[in-house]
């Protein structure tokens, strides 16, 4: 079973809009049909950034570990600081700080949960 989630974070001025996108397939193509957004200060989103130290994450290929099943894969495409772009991916590997960045951008997008 494959199932693909995609969060999108685009800066507007003072605010974040974050995006979280539940990725179909339909008519042979992939279809993004959005499931939650939230925005907050730029700010604040600049804050769950440096404290993930997601710049240090460019680069990062998380190969696949030896005898894991099945698994949970990543992939980031970022642009950051007026142009410098960030590439990092991962399968059932991740950067340090990964999952306080994640589970950042749920806080903000279940704030009930």
């Amino acid at each position: 079973m494959r199932g693909a989630t995609e969060r999108e974070i685009v800066m507007r001025g003072s605010e974040a809009e974050v995006t979280e996108y539940t990725i179909r397939y339909d008519k042979g193509q992939d279809v993004r049909v959005p499931q939650a957004q939230a925005v907050c200060s730029a700010q604040q989103m600049v804050q769950l950034l440096n404290d993930c130290h997601m710049l240090a994450w460019d680069g990062f290929h998380g190969a696949h570990p030896k005898h894991v099943l099945d698994g949970t894969m990543f992939r980031l495409n970022a642009t950051v600081n007026g142009g410098r772009t960030i590439h990092a991916d991962g399968s059932q590997n991740f950067p340090k700080h990964y999952r306080d960045f994640t589970d950042g951008l749920y806080a903000l997008l279940h704030p009930d949960n």
